[in-house]
Protein backbone atom coordinates (compact mmCIF):
# COMPACT_ATOMS: atom_id res chain seq x y z
CA UNK A 1 0.00 0.00 0.00
CA UNK A 2 1.13 3.55 -0.78
CA UNK A 3 0.38 6.16 1.68
CA UNK A 4 0.91 10.20 1.02
CA UNK A 5 0.43 12.76 3.02
CA UNK A 6 -0.67 16.21 1.40
CA UNK A 7 -1.08 19.04 3.87
CA UNK A 8 -1.48 22.95 2.84
CA UNK A 9 -1.01 26.61 3.69
CA UNK A 10 1.83 26.33 6.25
CA UNK A 11 2.26 30.02 5.47
CA UNK A 12 5.85 29.77 7.14
CA UNK A 13 6.46 33.41 8.74
CA UNK A 14 2.58 33.68 10.17
CA UNK A 15 3.39 30.75 11.44
CA UNK A 16 6.32 30.09 13.55
CA UNK A 17 9.04 28.49 12.27
CA UNK A 18 8.76 26.08 14.91
CA UNK A 19 5.30 24.96 14.67
CA UNK A 20 6.33 24.25 10.76
CA UNK A 21 9.00 22.10 11.71
CA UNK A 22 7.08 20.28 14.54
CA UNK A 23 3.93 19.52 11.97
CA UNK A 24 6.52 17.92 9.41
CA UNK A 25 8.67 15.78 12.18
CA UNK A 26 5.05 15.06 12.64
CA UNK A 27 4.30 13.68 9.23
CA UNK A 28 8.00 11.87 9.09
CA UNK A 29 6.85 9.95 11.67
CA UNK A 30 4.17 9.00 10.16
CA UNK A 31 6.83 7.54 7.65
CA UNK A 32 4.71 7.91 4.35
CA UNK A 33 5.90 6.81 1.07
CA UNK A 34 6.05 10.95 -0.18
CA UNK A 35 4.59 14.02 1.03
CA UNK A 36 2.87 16.89 -1.22
CA UNK A 37 2.38 20.54 -0.18
CA UNK A 38 -1.10 22.50 -1.69
CA UNK A 39 0.66 25.39 -2.09
CA UNK A 40 1.17 28.83 0.26
CA UNK A 41 3.72 27.65 1.78
CA UNK A 42 5.72 30.87 2.87
CA UNK A 43 6.12 34.69 2.16
CA UNK A 44 8.54 36.57 1.48
CA UNK A 45 11.31 34.00 -0.43
CA UNK A 46 13.05 33.41 2.69
CA UNK A 47 9.84 32.26 4.39
CA UNK A 48 9.81 29.51 1.39
CA UNK A 49 12.73 28.64 1.45
CA UNK A 50 13.30 27.81 5.36
CA UNK A 51 10.30 25.79 4.95
CA UNK A 52 11.62 24.14 2.04
CA UNK A 53 14.62 23.44 4.50
CA UNK A 54 12.28 21.72 6.59
CA UNK A 55 10.48 19.63 3.97
CA UNK A 56 13.77 18.23 2.58
CA UNK A 57 15.44 17.70 5.68
CA UNK A 58 12.56 14.69 5.86
CA UNK A 59 14.58 12.60 3.51
CA UNK A 60 11.19 11.38 2.09
CA UNK A 61 10.04 12.03 -1.19
CA UNK A 62 8.18 15.68 -1.33
CA UNK A 63 6.42 17.79 -4.13
CA UNK A 64 5.87 21.35 -4.01
CA UNK A 65 2.66 23.15 -5.36
CA UNK A 66 2.91 27.13 -5.05
CA UNK A 67 0.11 29.32 -4.04
CA UNK A 68 -1.27 32.73 -4.14
CA UNK A 69 0.74 34.34 -1.10
CA UNK A 70 4.08 32.22 -2.54
CA UNK A 71 3.76 35.01 -5.22
CA UNK A 72 3.01 37.65 -3.32
CA UNK A 73 5.62 40.94 -4.19
CA UNK A 74 4.43 42.88 -0.39
CA UNK A 75 8.12 44.54 -0.09
CA UNK A 76 8.81 44.87 -3.70
CA UNK A 77 11.50 42.68 -3.31
CA UNK A 78 11.52 40.27 -6.30
CA UNK A 79 8.17 40.17 -8.57
CA UNK A 80 5.73 38.33 -9.04
CA UNK A 81 7.09 37.21 -12.36
CA UNK A 82 10.47 36.37 -11.30
CA UNK A 83 9.04 34.76 -8.28
CA UNK A 84 6.77 32.30 -10.34
CA UNK A 85 8.92 31.75 -13.48
CA UNK A 86 12.89 31.39 -11.98
CA UNK A 87 12.79 31.78 -8.01
CA UNK A 88 10.42 29.24 -6.95
CA UNK A 89 11.27 26.58 -9.16
CA UNK A 90 15.03 26.84 -8.47
CA UNK A 91 14.87 26.59 -4.60
CA UNK A 92 12.84 24.23 -5.01
CA UNK A 93 14.32 21.87 -6.95
CA UNK A 94 18.07 22.42 -6.11
CA UNK A 95 16.89 21.20 -2.72
CA UNK A 96 15.71 17.76 -4.41
CA UNK A 97 12.02 18.26 -4.19
CA UNK A 98 9.69 17.93 -7.11
CA UNK A 99 8.44 21.32 -8.34
CA UNK A 100 4.71 20.26 -9.48
CA UNK A 101 3.87 22.79 -12.25
CA UNK A 102 7.11 21.43 -14.51
CA UNK A 103 6.90 17.24 -13.69
CA UNK A 104 4.98 14.79 -12.12
CA UNK A 105 6.30 12.84 -8.96
CA UNK A 106 5.50 9.01 -9.26
CA UNK A 107 5.44 6.81 -6.30
CA UNK A 108 5.32 3.23 -6.95
CA UNK A 109 1.91 3.00 -8.88
CA UNK A 110 0.59 6.35 -8.06
CA UNK A 111 1.43 10.01 -10.03
CA UNK A 112 1.46 13.01 -8.29
CA UNK A 113 0.16 15.82 -10.67
CA UNK A 114 -0.60 19.17 -9.35
CA UNK A 115 -0.93 23.03 -10.52
CA UNK A 116 -1.47 25.94 -8.53
CA UNK A 117 -4.82 26.39 -10.00
CA UNK A 118 -5.13 30.31 -10.12
CA UNK A 119 -8.74 30.90 -10.17
CA UNK A 120 -10.28 32.07 -13.38
CA UNK A 121 -13.86 32.86 -11.35
CA UNK A 122 -15.60 30.45 -13.01
CA UNK A 123 -16.47 29.36 -9.43
CA UNK A 124 -18.15 32.04 -8.42
CA UNK A 125 -21.95 31.24 -7.37
CA UNK A 126 -23.88 29.78 -9.95
CA UNK A 127 -26.06 31.88 -11.23
CA UNK A 128 -25.40 35.29 -9.07
CA UNK A 129 -24.88 37.16 -12.65
CA UNK A 130 -21.86 38.65 -11.73
CA UNK A 131 -19.83 39.30 -15.07
CA UNK A 132 -15.74 38.98 -15.52
CA UNK A 133 -15.34 42.34 -15.56
CA UNK A 134 -16.95 42.81 -12.10
CA UNK A 135 -15.07 40.54 -10.66
CA UNK A 136 -11.44 41.82 -11.91
CA UNK A 137 -13.03 45.42 -10.94
CA UNK A 138 -13.86 44.43 -7.62
CA UNK A 139 -11.05 41.76 -6.66
CA UNK A 140 -9.30 44.05 -3.76
CA UNK A 141 -12.22 43.88 -1.57
CA UNK A 142 -11.84 40.51 -0.92
CA UNK A 143 -8.02 39.30 -1.83
CA UNK A 144 -4.78 40.60 -0.95
CA UNK A 145 -3.45 39.24 -4.46
CA UNK A 146 -4.94 42.51 -6.28
CA UNK A 147 -2.45 44.47 -4.03
CA UNK A 148 0.33 42.25 -4.05
CA UNK A 149 0.98 40.30 -7.14
CA UNK A 150 2.37 42.32 -10.21
CA UNK A 151 2.74 40.11 -13.00
CA UNK A 152 1.68 41.75 -16.14
CA UNK A 153 -1.48 38.83 -16.76
CA UNK A 154 -5.09 38.73 -15.74
CA UNK A 155 -6.44 35.99 -14.01
CA UNK A 156 -7.95 34.43 -17.08
CA UNK A 157 -4.64 35.05 -19.07
CA UNK A 158 -2.63 34.14 -16.41
CA UNK A 159 -4.99 30.34 -16.22
CA UNK A 160 -5.05 29.83 -19.88
CA UNK A 161 -0.96 30.34 -19.43
CA UNK A 162 -0.61 27.44 -17.01
CA UNK A 163 -3.67 25.31 -18.41
CA UNK A 164 -1.67 23.47 -21.33
CA UNK A 165 0.94 22.36 -18.92
CA UNK A 166 -1.43 20.77 -16.28
CA UNK A 167 -3.16 18.62 -19.19
CA UNK A 168 -0.41 17.13 -21.05
CA UNK A 169 1.37 16.27 -17.44
CA UNK A 170 -2.27 14.48 -16.88
CA UNK A 171 -1.29 12.99 -20.39
CA UNK A 172 1.83 11.78 -19.58
CA UNK A 173 1.01 9.84 -16.43
CA UNK A 174 -2.55 8.82 -18.09
CA UNK A 175 -0.71 6.81 -20.79
CA UNK A 176 2.13 5.36 -18.64
CA UNK A 177 1.15 1.92 -18.23
CA UNK A 178 2.91 1.33 -14.56
CA UNK A 179 0.30 4.38 -13.27
CA UNK A 180 -3.07 3.15 -12.03
CA UNK A 181 -3.82 6.09 -10.07
CA UNK A 182 -3.38 9.80 -10.40
CA UNK A 183 -3.65 12.29 -7.65
CA UNK A 184 -4.16 15.71 -7.99
CA UNK A 185 -2.91 18.32 -5.90
CA UNK A 186 -3.78 21.27 -6.36
CA UNK A 187 -3.97 24.91 -4.14
CA UNK A 188 -7.23 26.59 -5.60
CA UNK A 189 -10.07 23.80 -5.54
CA UNK A 190 -11.13 22.37 -8.97
CA UNK A 191 -14.50 21.01 -7.95
CA UNK A 192 -17.65 22.41 -6.46
CA UNK A 193 -17.86 20.09 -4.12
CA UNK A 194 -14.65 21.68 -2.27
CA UNK A 195 -15.66 24.64 -2.22
CA UNK A 196 -17.79 26.28 0.33
CA UNK A 197 -21.14 28.10 -0.23
CA UNK A 198 -23.13 30.63 1.75
CA UNK A 199 -25.49 31.73 -0.72
CA UNK A 200 -27.50 34.15 2.09
CA UNK A 201 -24.02 35.91 2.51
CA UNK A 202 -23.55 38.59 -0.59
CA UNK A 203 -20.15 38.76 0.45
CA UNK A 204 -18.78 35.27 0.48
CA UNK A 205 -20.98 34.22 -2.33
CA UNK A 206 -18.66 36.94 -4.78
CA UNK A 207 -15.79 36.88 -3.02
CA UNK A 208 -16.29 32.67 -4.10
CA UNK A 209 -14.91 33.36 -7.46
CA UNK A 210 -11.16 34.12 -6.16
CA UNK A 211 -11.18 30.90 -4.19
CA UNK A 212 -11.43 27.85 -6.66
CA UNK A 213 -11.19 27.06 -10.56
CA UNK A 214 -13.75 24.83 -11.93
CA UNK A 215 -12.25 24.98 -15.56
CA UNK A 216 -9.70 22.37 -14.67
CA UNK A 217 -11.49 20.65 -12.62
CA UNK A 218 -13.13 19.13 -16.36
CA UNK A 219 -10.27 19.08 -17.44
CA UNK A 220 -9.38 16.61 -14.36
CA UNK A 221 -12.71 14.84 -15.36
CA UNK A 222 -11.15 13.72 -18.61
CA UNK A 223 -8.58 11.60 -17.13
CA UNK A 224 -9.95 8.44 -16.07
CA UNK A 225 -7.04 7.21 -13.59
CA UNK A 226 -7.89 10.17 -11.23
CA UNK A 227 -8.72 9.05 -8.06
CA UNK A 228 -8.29 11.84 -5.45
CA UNK A 229 -8.15 15.68 -5.24
CA UNK A 230 -6.50 17.54 -2.77
CA UNK A 231 -6.65 21.17 -2.35
CA UNK A 232 -5.93 24.26 -0.20
CA UNK A 233 -6.26 28.23 -0.39
CA UNK A 234 -9.61 28.50 0.76
CA UNK A 235 -8.95 27.67 4.48
CA UNK A 236 -12.27 25.93 4.70
CA UNK A 237 -12.16 22.31 5.13
CA UNK A 238 -14.57 20.17 2.67
CA UNK A 239 -15.02 16.82 1.54
CA UNK A 240 -17.06 15.14 -1.21
CA UNK A 241 -17.13 12.34 -3.72
CA UNK A 242 -17.34 13.74 -7.69
CA UNK A 243 -19.17 11.09 -9.93
CA UNK A 244 -18.12 10.50 -13.91
CA UNK A 245 -18.81 7.85 -15.78
CA UNK A 246 -19.59 5.22 -12.89
CA UNK A 247 -16.76 5.91 -10.99
CA UNK A 248 -15.69 8.84 -8.42
CA UNK A 249 -13.13 10.97 -7.71
CA UNK A 250 -12.77 11.45 -3.59
CA UNK A 251 -12.01 15.11 -3.46
CA UNK A 252 -10.56 17.02 -0.17
CA UNK A 253 -9.99 20.93 0.41
CA UNK A 254 -7.85 20.97 4.10
CA UNK A 255 -9.49 23.09 7.13
CA UNK A 256 -5.46 24.62 7.24
CA UNK A 257 -5.29 27.71 9.62
CA UNK A 258 -3.02 30.39 9.79
CA UNK A 259 -0.52 29.02 12.30
CA UNK A 260 -2.21 25.56 11.96
CA UNK A 261 -1.46 23.92 8.65
CA UNK A 262 -3.91 20.69 8.15
CA UNK A 263 -2.65 17.52 6.38
CA UNK A 264 -4.40 14.49 4.96
CA UNK A 265 -2.93 10.79 4.37
CA UNK A 266 -4.01 9.23 0.85
CA UNK A 267 -3.83 5.69 0.24
CA UNK A 268 -3.75 3.27 -3.10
Amino acid sequence: MTRIIIISDIHCGLTPPKTVANVFAEISGLKPDAVAVAGDIGEPLDNFTRALDIISAMGIPAAIVPGNHDVWNRGKLISSRELWETRLPEETTKRGLVYLENESLLVDETAIVGTIAWYDYSAGYPGSGHTVEEYKKRKREFIGDALYVDWPWDDIEFCKRIETGFRKRLETVQADSDVKHILIVTHSPIFDEQILRKPDNAKWTFSNAYFGNLTFGEIARGFDKVRTVVSGHTHAGMKGVVKVDGREINVVTLNSQYGAPEFVTVQY
